[in-house]
C-alpha cells in the first residue's frame, strides 16, 4: 500500500507491501498519495537475509550507521545486541530514493507510522532539503514563529505554555521544530515528534526569533551575536557529529540561520514576566549589528 508523509513541506511517498497503523502523532502528516511527483520515495521490500553491518559503523541505540562518500546505510536492530531486521540505504546516485530491505516476516516491526518516520531519518531528510532539526518548543504568535530552545528540563514547554496563557499564542510543537529557508525566509514547521507535550501540528510560521533559555531569578533578555548564537544553537541541533560530510553540510545552514534570524538569551522565571520581557524584545525596533560569525 502507498502512503504520503508530508513533513516540513517535504513530500515522501511510502511504497509498502503492507498496511500500516497510523498513530495520533502522525495523523495530520500522513495522507493518500497526491498526483504530483514526491520529493522523496521510500521503497520497502522483504528479503530472506540482510548483510551483516560492517565494522567501523557508528552504533547508537538500536541502530548502526554506515557512512561512505556515496552511500549511507542504517541498520535497525530490535536491541543493541540483536541481529538487524531492516536496512535503509541512500545512494548519492539516487538522491531522492530511500530503499528499505527488511526480513520477511518482520513486518510487525515496521507497520506503524512513527517507526517509519524514524526509519526515514528526519534530520537527514531535512538536511537533504536544506533544513535543520532543532530541539525547541515552537509557538505561533501574531502569525510569527517563536522558538524556545534549551537542554531538556530547563523550561521550553513551560515558556510555551505561558505564552498561550498570557499572550494568546498557540503551540505548534512542544519539543521539536523543523527549520527550512523557503523563498529566502527561515520557516519553522511542526513535526510528528513532540516529547511529553503531545502537541504536534502540521503547520508552519516564519521565524521571528529564537530564545535560548536559562533559569534565573529575574527576567531579562540579552541579544546574542551570531558567534554566540552559533555556540548555543549547535548543541540543540541534531547533527551526526561522527559524519564529517553531515557536519560540513549542516554547519553553513546553522550559520545562515543565526545571521538571518535574531537569537536571544532569555534568563527567566516561570511566570508572566518572562513573556513580557520577550515580547518587549520582539516589538522593539531592530538593532544594527554585525552579521559576521
Amino acid at each position: 500500500m502507498n502512503y504520503e508523509y508530508r513533513m516540513a513541506g517535504i513530500r515522501v511517498l511510502l511504497e509498502l507491501p503492507f498496511a500500516i497503523s497510523i498513530q495520533p502523532s502522525s495523523e495530520s502528516f500522513i495522507r493518500k498519495p497526491a498526483d504530483e511527483n514526491p520529493n522523496m520515495r521510500f521503497v520497502c521490500r522483504p528479503v530472506s537475509k540482510l548483510p551483516t553491518p560492517p565494522e567501523g559503523g557508528h552504533e547508537e541505540s538500536n541502530r548502526c550507521y554506515v557512512e561512505t562518500g556515496t552511500e549511507r546505510r542504517v541498520f535497525f536492530r530490535p536491541s543493541p545486541s540483536g541481529e538487524p531486521y531492516a536496512c535503509v540505504a541512500w545512494r548519492a546516485a539516487e538522491p531522492n530514493l530511500l530503499r528499505c530491505d527488511y526480513l520477511q516476516g518482520q513486518e510487525f516491526r515496521l507497520n506503524f507510522s512513527m517507526r517509519l518516520c524514524d526509519m526515514l531519518g528526519l534530520e537527514s531528510l531535512l538536511l537533504q532539503f536544506g533544513g535543520l532539526l532543532l530541539h525547541s518548543a515552537f509557538i505561533r504568535w501574531q502569525g510569527q514563529g517563536i522558538l524556545f530552545s534549551a537542554d531538556s528540563g530547563v523550561g521550553k514547554s513551560t515558556q510555551a505554555d505561558l505564552w498561550v496563557k498570557y499572550q494568546g499564542a498557540e503551540i505548534l510543537n512542544g519539543d521539536r521544530a523543523g527549520l527550512r529557508k523557503v523563498n529566502g525566509v527561515w520557516t519553522a514547521y511542526g513535526l510528528p515528534y513532540a516529547g511529553s507535550s503531545r502537541v504536534y501540528r502540521n503547520e508552519s510560521a516564519p521565524v521571528a526569533a529564537v530564545f535560548m533559555l536559562e533559569q534565573a531569578k529575574v527576567n531579562e533578555v540579552q541579544p546574542l551575536t551570531p558567534a554566540q548564537a552559533l555556540r548555543k544553537l549547535y548543541p540543540q541541533t541534531t547533527v551526526h557529529g561522527w559524519d564529517t560530510d553531515y557536519v560540513q553540510q549542516a554547519l553553513p545552514l546553522i550559520e545562515n540561520l543565526v545571521t538571518s534570524v535574531p537569537v536571544y538569551l532569555l534568563r527567566c522565571l516561570p511566570d508572566a514576566g518572562a513573556t513580557e520581557a520577550a515580547k518587549r524584545t520582539l516589538l522593539a525596533p531592530p538593532r544594527k549589528g554585525t552579521d559576521e560569525i
